[in-house]
């Protein structure tokens, strides 16, 4: 598929730059939300941990 211009089209109707720009900022905003959810997950077992205190590593098994 091509525009009048001759540039190329994707299936979605951008053209080729365009869509790697569209690519490129959903992979970074992929990223950031993977970050933000191990931090989140990181914080939890953290807070977990001090919560229960130190009498967690001295129980009877």
């Amino acid at each position: 598929m091509t525009e009048p211009n001759g540039a190329k089209l994707v299936p979605n109707g951008m053209t080729e730059e365009q869509d790697a720009a569209f690519r490129k900022q959903r992979r970074r905003r992929s990223i950031a939300l993977a970050a933000a959810l191990a931090l989140f997950a990181i914080t939890f077992y953290v807070l977990t941990l001090v919560k229960m205190g130190p009498a967690l590593f001295d129980r009877s098994l």
